[in-house]
This record gives structure tokens, sequence and C-alpha cells, in this order.
């Protein structure tokens, strides 16, 4: 199964959830009307049958019942879903999380940060915030609706007690929750979940307050064993809830083990991390009163071990270590907390084993990173990484984790390569920047020149954590900035506004919502205008412009129809694509991926700039390509 059939499986499984707590809400209605009728029936001395149901209460005071546990669920679920409307970072702020992306504080967070965009820069997903959880309990958790607002949550024990191969299968099962997306289900089980919990809450309060009055007022004692009815039916609903939420949960945590170590191309680091769970004092289990309502985000039973077990959202530890390790002998590991602490920061990969990006990619290879590889980075792509952050210095880093600093870098790798039009750019950012954000950049460039321009994307989803620590007028400045920046020579350069758009589309919840359209044809008509952009970003001239055009439109079985000229691509039209091709479902989005390769194909070779170019237009359509890598990384362009 590839990315767009795991998008569609979600997709599938959002609907299968909605289904079946739609069924879990019917049958809260039904036992309320039941006992409802019971207490109306016995308060009159009658004696209770079902076929009486009708009699007792008539179809309105049903129909009653009916819409009102169906408006206090709906009203709970949209309170909680909207509490959560944040993303992951809601889930983490609620569980006390403390973000570690801008200042890490000591060896373990700097390494545990370091593992996390190691792991990003492998599949090629913008840098997620990163939360530590002050818990000893060895856990870990994704939580977000897309990746884009998707966060990483790390316990305190996790990052102290596991070393760094097993802190690198956890950091990859939580990647695959992310990449699969399991994340906004998960969020979507919370809210659900919510709403049927606020009947029972609903019937408690009642019962409390009015109880206590109630001598000899019949009224207040039917309103009291209401609440109780309520009280029961909640509870009800909530045992069915929990049921589903296991259901769904237990088998995607197989699916997750899995997908890490097809990341990882190791079962050990992983095993061995379940195996310290399991012989650590402190096990999974969070202290947090919040841990049972997230308890199915979990890398682990956020939960303390329970002799009931219909109710786990997790597989035993022992059977997710025997598909791990089918050779186990059953003992677990003790952890010893600060050995794991004194473990290398950073790897030394195995020389043999090093690769850099493509110069250039056979017409193949390209189009089977789209069928195959899209989501699914390999050990190669994460020793990449790796190395990457090897490569990059201090300074340079240090800009990309501070906010201020990283629109510095932002501006840097946004100027055209052209002297004259960069000497130009630079004139204007004196204009419009901060004076300070000026001097920073004068002082990151000469640490910048050495790096490939193939490790632009790269860099850009470094600096989204702290990019988005700017207070939103801050941000408005910076993004106006990049406008102008990126009009300053009269002309949009695909490239430029590839970039752009990654960044634009990591930083904000909707981006260009009032460009999205429902109109017939509209997917098409985007498609069409995507291709033609990237049509005349590798040709300069029209006629081959116009080739590669047409074999993009038949690769989509798209009907031929002239190219648009040059000038009409401008900012709001690609922004306007964009949307709309955002807008297709899972299954559409790799023909167009393809057709674009088909466009950029040049004799059978797409070069290093434009599989950049096709990385960036992917994530912005939330399909993420890892890098695409070759044996020689001195072979990779220079700045």
């Amino acid at each position: 199964m590839n990315f767009f059939e795991y998008q569609n499986r979600a997709r599938r499984n959002s609907g299968l959830l909605v289904g079946l707590f739609t069924l879990a809400v019917a049958l809260l209605v039904g036992l309320t009307t039941l006992a409802t009728a019971a207490a109306v029936s016995l308060s009159r001395g009658q004696a209770f049958s079902l076929a009486d149901i009708e009699q007792v209460l008539g179809w309105q005071t049903i129909l009653g019942i009916a819409l009102t546990i169906a408006a206090i669920v709906a009203l709970g679920s949209l309170y909680k879903l909207r509490q959560l409307s944040a993303g992951g970072s809601a889930v983490a702020e609620s569980l006390g999380g403390r973000k570690l992306n801008i200042a890490p504080q000591n060896a373990c967070e700097r390494r545990a940060l370091n593992v996390v965009e190691e792991m990003a820069i492998a599949s090629g997903t913008p840098v997620p915030d990163v939360y530590l959880i002050e818990e000893d309990a060895i856990n870990a958790f994704a939580a977000g609706y897309n990746p884009t607002d998707a966060v990483i949550g790390l316990t305190r024990g996790c990052i102290e007690k596991l070393n760094r191969d097993e802190l690198q299968g956890v950091a990859a099962h939580e990647f695959s929750h992310i990449l699969n997306g399991d994340m906004r289900l998960n969020i979507r089980i919370v809210g659900l979940l919510n709403g049927i919990l606020v009947i029972g809450l609903l019937g408690f309060w009642l019962v409390r307050g009015i109880y206590p009055s109630s001598r000899g007022n019949r009224g207040r004692a039917v309103l009291a064993g209401f609440g109780a009815t309520l009280m029961i039916a909640g509870y009800t609903g909530t045992f069915l809830g929990n049921l589903i939420k296991s259901a769904l949960s237990r088998q995607r945590e197989f699916l997750a083990d899995a997908s890490a170590v097809q990341f990882t191309r190791d079962n050990s680091g992983l095993a061995s991390a379940l195996k310290k769970i399991g012989g650590s004092s402190a096990g999974s289990a969070l202290s947090n009163g919040k841990a049972a309502e997230y308890s199915h985000l979990f890398f682990a039973s956020g939960m303390k071990p329970s002799l009931f077990t219909l109710f786990a959202t997790h597989p035993p530890l022992v059977d997710r270590i025997l598909r791990l390790d089918p050779d186990w002998n059953g003992l677990y590991t003790n952890s010893s907390t600060g050995s794991a602490a004194l473990s290398s920061l950073t790897p030394t990969p195995n020389p043999a084993q090093r690769s850099g990006n493509v110069q250039s990619a056979p017409f193949q290879v390209t189009l089977e990173a789209v069928n195959n590889s899209i989501a699914n980075p390999n050990q190669q792509q994460v020793q990449f990484g790796q190395r990457l952050l090897q490569t990059i210095s201090a300074g340079i880093q240090q800009a990309a984790h501070d906010p201020f600093a990283a629109r510095a870098l932002v501006y840097l790798l946004l100027l055209h390569e052209d002297a004259d039009e960069q000497q130009a750019q630079r004139q204007l950012l004196k204009k419009i920047a901060h004076p300070a954000v000026v001097r920073e950049m004068q002082q990151l460039e000469p640490q910048l020149q050495p790096l490939p321009n193939t490790v632009r994307l790269a860099l850009l989803d470094l600096c989204v954590p702290a990019l988005r620590a700017l207070v939103p007028q801050q941000y408005q400045i910076f993004k106006r900035n990049l406008i102008k920046l990126l009009h300053s020579d009269g002309k949009i350069e695909v490239w430029e506004w590839a970039l752009y758009r990654v960044l634009v589309h990591a930083l904000e919840d909707t981006p260009d919502l009032q460009r999205r359209s429902r109109k017939k044809g509209a997917s098409q008509d985007a498609a069409r205008f995507l291709l033609a952009a990237i049509a005349h970003s590798g040709n300069n001239q029209y006629l081959p412009a116009k080739r590669a055009y047409e074999q993009g439109l038949k690769a989509m079985a798209l009907e031929v129809t002239p190219l648009p000229s040059k000038k009409d691509i401008n900012l709001p039209r690609l922004d306007k694509a964009i949307a709309i091709a955002g807008q297709m479902k899972p299954l559409e989005k790799p023909t167009l991926l393809k057709a674009m390769v088909c466009t950029l194909n040049h004799n059978g070779v797409v070069k290093a700039e434009e599989i950049e170019l096709l990385r960036a237009v992917a994530d912005s359509l939330d399909c993420p390509i890892p890098p695409l890598l070759s044996s020689n990384p001195e072979r990779a362009s220079s700045r």
C-alpha cells in the first residue's frame, strides 16, 4: 500500500468512524427512550411493556429525546474539536508539554530534537514542533490534523532512558502516523468521545443538583431519575465509544511499527525501546489526568495495565516485540537513567553508505519516486538527513532555530542567482526588512555559500518551527516582504514561488482558502496552469516549453490546449491553482505529479533543480517526496 492508498484508507476510516459513532448515538437514544418510558410508567403505578413506549411517551416526546441526545453529543463534540482546532500543539500543551525547537536546554533535549529533524529531512516534510512532557514514563505521541500542524511529544523518560537508535525507532513510528493520515482520525475520536461523555456528565449534574431537595417533590424526583438515566446512557455510550477507539487503534500500532522498520531498515532499535518500557519501573503510563483522553495517540499504552483488556488501545508489548524480534527470549531490558544521555548526539554513518543529492535523475527513477517514495523514506534518506545536519554549520543551525534569524535565512534562500537581479533584491530588503535582519543576512551568507542549491528545501523545513513562533504582526510583515521580494524583478520564477508556497503552507492553517473552487473542471484547469508554469520554468524558448507542456497534458489524458504565455504566470494565479489542486482526491494526485515529471523530463533526464521544484510543489499538495539521492555527494552543484 503506497502513500495515496493510505490517505484514501484514512478517508474511509473517517467515514467508518462517523458511522460507528452514529450507531452508538442511536443506541443511546434508544436506551434513554426506554429508560424514560419505564420511569414514567412506574411513576404512574403502571406495569411497563416495550410495546407501550409510544402510548406512554408519544411520538413527539420520543422525537424530543432523540433530538436532545443528538444535540448534546454534537455540541460536546464541536466544543472539544474547537479546543483542538490549533492541531497538535493543543494536545501537547494540555498534557503540560514544553516546546523544544527554539531552546533545548541540555544534551538529551538537543539529541531528541536532532533525531526528529533528521527524520523530517528524510521524509521531505516540515520539521514538526517537538514538545517535552515532564513524565518519567517512556512514551511519545504524534498529534495534529495534517503534517503542517503536526507535533511530536516525547516524555522525559523517553529522551533520557533510550539510546539514539531506540529514540530514532520511536520517532520513525510517530512519523508514520503523521505521514499515513492517522492523526486527523485520532483527534476526531477525541472530539466524538467527548460529546458522548457530556451526556453522562449532564446526568451527574442533574442528580447532584436536584437530589438533596427532592423529598416530597414528585417532579424533582422524576427529574433526578431522568438525570440518572442520562448517567447510565452516557457511561454506556462511553463504553461503546472506547470499544470503537480501541478497535481502530490497535491494528494501526502494528502498521506504524512496520513502517518505522521500513524507514530505518532496523528493527532492533524499536524492539529495544519496547523492551525498555517493559523493564522500566515507570513503564509507559502517564500520571497526567488527560492521559486517558488521549490514550490512543501514544506510542505505548498511556494508562496503567488493567486486567480488563477490552479497552486497550495498544497491542500487548509482548506481541509487538515478537513481531519485531521473533527470537526474543522474553526478558525485558532494564533502563538506567542517564546512560543513554551519554551516547553521541550525532551518529557516524558508514562511509560506504554515504549518499548525496542527485545532480540529475533518469526519468523512470523520478517517476518511481512518485509511485513508491512519497511519505516512505528509506535508510539511505535517513542517513542523508543525519549527514546534512552534520554538514550545516552551527551558525546556520542556530539561525534556523531562532525566530529572528530564521527570517534572514529565508531571505537568503530566495535570492535570485542572476547577479543583477540579486543586487536589486538586496537593495529592496534594505528598505523593507528590519536593519538587524539585514545584518544577520550578511553574517549568515558566507556560511550558506558552500551548501548546494539542492538543500534549500531542507533548510526551509528546518526554519518552520522558529517561524511559527512569530507573533501575527511579525508574520504578516515577513509574508509581505517575501511577496515583494518575489515581485522585485517584475516576473515570477516558479522555483521562487514554490519555496514561498512551502513556507505559507506550513505556517498557515488554511492558506488561500478563499481561492478554492468546487466549479466543475476547476481541478483540470488548475492542473493545466501548473503544468504550463513548470514547462516555462525549464525552457526559455516557447517551442520547447510547448512540447514539455503537451507531454504533461498527455500524461493526464487531458485535451491538448494552447500553452499560456510566460507573462500569464503570476503569483495570484499560481496560488489559486495550487489551492484548487490541493482539493483533489488522494488517488488523483499521483496522476498530476507524474504529469509534472513528464513535463520536467529532458531527453530522459530530470535535473536536480527540477527535482527540488517537484518536491516543493508536491509538499504544497501534502504529498511529501523524500530527497532523491546519488552515491556521490560531491557531484551536487554548489551555490
